[in-house]
């Protein structure tokens, strides 16, 4: 018999519906109850692609025992954290708490008014891996929950003042002088991320490697500064890696989620949506950097992939795809020696060289991630390549394939958008425009209405508020389809949920301008609200929202903007609280700030060429100017000799001598900042 769950549209949470416990969605009925029966609460949080999620639900929630014992003790609650990034972020922050690295899935023991007294992630069912069965772990905390209510209270009263000490720490002790907004603090942040790069394989040091895409972007940012060829090459191998790793699906496209050693060889494998959009952004500017086409055939393949294996009939891009199937961990991706000889025949060779796939394996069961392993060769070789690994797609099509997260996130889509923006500014690739068209125009007729957005869409239905992350990533989106489209309705559709982030998400308090991750009239107020503050596998949505009110600062003179903005940065970077990585996306606000490059073509003969030229080079704080920008910025902006299109050049209140050739237009955004 199905449970509460049967009615929810999350697929994670539908994966637990037929499950013995008794589950509720997150929401006031579940508190309610646990209040009338003075009983715990458990709160299971996960998302449909977590392979760690999966093997506790197998071995512990479709467990007729333990789903038995678990509605005796608790009150049961399952969190898609896809759909509650505000949930989320709450107890993740508590476990930190704790001094404990948090994961998924993530399992707290509440209060029935929510407030946490212990959290964990993974349980086994019964003592194993050094870690406490769940079955013990059940009982131990209904019976101090009985029994130790004091202690208990002490627990929630200690996580309590733990959360207000983290917002504390982030928020800074001292309130920064706008003075101190400088380039030197991108070059030193960029010094620091360099010092903690691998000079071997690139990436951050260390296993497990992510994307951490917000600080890799930080390096090519640093570059273009004082001193900047190491952040350049610590940019350009850290790409270079991924594309050729096991991190990269060689086939289809796309990356997964991370890969569990420092070579980027094996890949935890689902793949997900906020990766891949930020990754096109990553390998966009690594293009633009080098001109290298491994990098455009990257976008390329990935772009294919989004089109084929994660698109909604209505328009939008779904959340992700399992890193399971058929019960296993990576199966429809690895390849043996006689699979590959089975699909490929005397041509097998030319891919188990390139890409080492050997009788040993380099995964589980003797089985390959393929990865590249072989230096790319002339331009016909890497064709013959091409076409053999198509021909390997076609095979793997008919195996059975990992599941689908088939809801739509209104922040996701977002990032994917701005990311197939950059791609397609960068290399030309006119499928990725066409799609972050596709996507913005269904974002704009079913998840925004007026300022507001909501989080979550699924077949026909949309539900809950957006969360300071779905406004400003789908304001910053909007502005990017204005710029490449250069067409006034994106860019009002971004101003106006920019002021709706003004208006519902900040708040001054006590001098610090704070960015809430839930609004101010959110219908179901946590007991402590979360901040958005740090940049994660995210970018915070603090930072992207600073960054967009820069953005409507500099091009529309919305100068009250740009003082937010600019006490926001000054507050936030004073002090480094947040860290070289915590910061990253915050830096690169800064960068624009004061760095910001507007440009105005004119009509005339030549204007798209211009506007290509534009798009082309690598200007991370250029921003291009249509007819939504201020009098001020366009004014004597007009046509030069014989109806030809000029480029103009601002920084600030000084703009360029026009330019009528895009070689020099490019050399002007090229050069280094003042």
């Amino acid at each position: 018999m199905a449970n509460r769950l049967a009615g929810e549209t999350s697929p994670y949470l539908l994966q637990h519906q037929d499950n013995p416990v008794d589950w509720y969605p997150w929401g006031a009925e579940a508190f309610e109850l646990a209040k009338r029966l003075d009983r715990p609460v458990f709160v299971s949080i996960g998302y449909a692609a977590c392979h760690w999620c999966h093997v506790m639900a197998h071995e512990s929630f479709e467990n007729p025992e333990i789903g038995r014992l678990m509605n005796e003790l608790f009150v049961n609650v399952k969190v898609d954290r896809e759909e509650r990034p505000d949930v989320d972020t709450l107890y993740m922050n508590a476990i930190q708490v704790l001094g404990e690295g948090g994961g998924w899935p993530l399992s707290a023991f509440c209060r029935p008014d929510g407030r946490p007294f212990f959290l964990g992630t993974y349980f086994p069912p019964k003592d194993r891996y050094g870690r406490p069965g769940f079955i013990k772990v059940l009982k131990a905390m209904a019976q101090a929950y009985a029994l130790e209510r004091d202690k208990v209270m002490e627990n929630v009263d200690g996580l309590v003042d733990g959360l207000r000490q983290v917002d504390a720490h982030y928020r800074g002790l001292t309130a920064g002088d706008p003075a101190d907004l400088t380039p030197a603090m991108i070059v030193t942040a960029g010094r620091q991320i360099v010092q903690r790069c691998d000079a071997t394989h690139g990436g951050l040091a260390g296993a497990p490697k992510f994307p951490s895409t917000s600080a890799h972007e930080l390096l090519g940012r640093a570059a273009r500064l004082g001193f900047g060829q190491p952040a350049r090459e610590a940019f350009l191998l850290w790409a270079r890696r991924m594309a050729d790793g096991g991190i990269y699906d060689h086939l289809g496209g796309g990356f997964a989620r991370y890969a569990v050693d420092e070579r980027w060889l094996v890949p935890h494998f689902e793949k997900m949506l906020y990766d891949n959009g930020q990754l096109l952004g990553v390998m966009a500017d690594a293009f633009a950097l080098t001109g290298e086409r491994r990098f455009a055939e990257v976008i390329e393949e990935t772009v294919g992939w989004l089109e084929r294996e994660l698109s909604d009939p209505a328009g939008g891009l779904w959340s992700s795809l399992d890193a399971d199937s058929e019960g296993e961990e990576g199966r429809f991706y690895v390849w043996t020696p006689p699979q590959v000889r089975e699909a490929l025949g005397i041509d097998a060779l030319h891919v188990l060289r390139a890409y080492g796939v050997t009788d040993e394996g380099n995964f589980e069961h003797r089985t390959t991630v393929l990865s590249r392993v072989t230096p790319r060769g002339a331009d016909s070789d890497e064709a013959h390549l091409a076409g053999l690994r198509a021909r390997l797609l076609t095979a793997r099509g008919g195996r059975v394939r990992p599941g689908t997260d088939d809801k739509v996130l209104a922040g996701w889509n977002a990032l994917a958008v701005s990311g197939l923006v950059r791609a397609w500014a960068a290399t030309g690739h006119a499928p990725a425009l066409a799609l972050a068209v596709r996507v913005g125009e269904f974002l704009r007729a079913h998840m925004i209405a007026g300022d507001r957005v909501t989080r979550t869409w699924k077949a026909g239905v949309g539900k809950l508020d957006g969360t300071l992350e779905d406004h400003a990533f789908v304001a910053a989106a909007m502005l990017d389809l204005a710029e490449a489209t250069m067409a006034r309705a994106w860019w009002d559709v971004g101003a106006a949920i920019a002021g709706g982030i003004r208006a519902r998400f900040y708040q001054e308090e006590g001098g610090a301008g704070v960015f809430y991750l839930t609004a101010h009239d959110d219908p179901e107020p946590l007991h402590h609200r979360p901040e958005s503050h740090h940049d994660g596998a995210l970018p915070s949505g603090a930072a992207v929202a600073v960054e967009v009110l820069v953005r409507l600062g500099h091009v529309t003179g919305d100068d009250e903007a740009l003082a937010l903005a600019e006490r926001y940065l000054a507050r936030r970077l004073a002090g480094n609280a947040l860290g070289p990585l915590g910061a990253a996306r915050l830096l690169g606000a800064l960068d624009t700030f004061l760095h910001a490059q507007c440009v105005v073509v004119s009509e005339g003969a030549g204007a798209d060429a211009l506007l290509t030229a534009a798009r082309r080079g690598y200007a991370p704080s250029r921003l291009l100017c249509g007819p939504w920008a201020s009098p001020s910025v366009l004014g004597g902006k007009t046509a030069g000799p014989g109806g030809r299109a000029r480029a103009f050049v601002c920084r600030g209140p000084v703009c360029s001598p026009p330019v009528d050739d895009p070689a020099a237009l490019r050399a002007l955004l090229a050069a280094p900042p003042a």
